[in-house]
């Protein structure tokens, strides 16, 4: 018996676009509704029933079974993001550069930055991660699996990467003490953006 068609089958990549950025509206909402519902009986149906109330946020299906399934997906993927017997795939070492850039960015967030900027630093490690799971999805993704999924997560992250530069040089301009630091960042990031362009062009030349 063959697959069941889904309908996720026929997406291109501006609709997969869409719902790539209805899950960040719904991770947001659910991270906003957990202080409320911590440790409370019942703790994720609460928050699944204030997910299902904002139609723009319920995923196919639109039940409280479809939100656990994404939930449980999400979770699945992270446990097994990693996997030693597998080959590297091309544009792996761009994951590398990012994760470098991100512990550097660390180092120098807690050594340099002065207290006054503590938030803005740890938002721009925040930023890091999610570039960095954003590419780790956009290069782990098979080219012949969900071509046009792949194609809207190397867009978003291109846009996550283009937040976070500005996020650097933001605070470059507001403590001068770290000016040159965020700037090599920035630098480094442009690099990163043209390998991800290269990877971009070549999935759409593989049509």
């Amino acid at each position: 018996m063959g697959d069941i068609p889904r309908p996720q089958d026929n997406w291109n990549e501006y609709r997969w676009e869409q719902e790539i950025r209805r899950d960040e509206r719904r991770i947001s909402c659910y991270y906003r509704e957990l202080p409320a519902c911590l440790d409370l009986p019942g703790e994720e149906d609460m928050i699944f029933s204030s997910l299902l109330s904002q139609p723009d946020l319920v995923p196919i299906g639109g039940n409280a079974d479809s939100l656990r399934v994404w939930h449980s997906e999400s979770e699945e993927e992270d446990d097994d993001e990693f996997d030693a017997g597998t080959p590297a795939r091309t544009g792996s070492e761009i994951i590398d550069q990012l994760d470098r850039l991100a512990v550097e960015w660390n180092v120098l967030s807690v050594t340099r930055l002065r207290a006054d900027f503590e938030l803005p630093g740890l938002g721009i490690s925040c930023a890091y991660g999610k570039l960095l799971a954003r590419t780790a999805d956009f290069i782990n993704l098979d080219d012949k699996d969900d071509r046009a999924l792949k194609l809207s997560l190397g867009k978003r992250a291109l846009s996550d990467l283009n937040e976070l530069t500005g996020e650097l040089e933001r605070l470059g301009r507001e403590q001068r003490s770290i000016k040159v630091q965020a700037l090599l960042h920035v630098e480094m990031l442009s690099h990163v953006r043209e390998r991800l362009l290269d990877q971009l062009q070549r999935i759409r030349e593989q049509q």
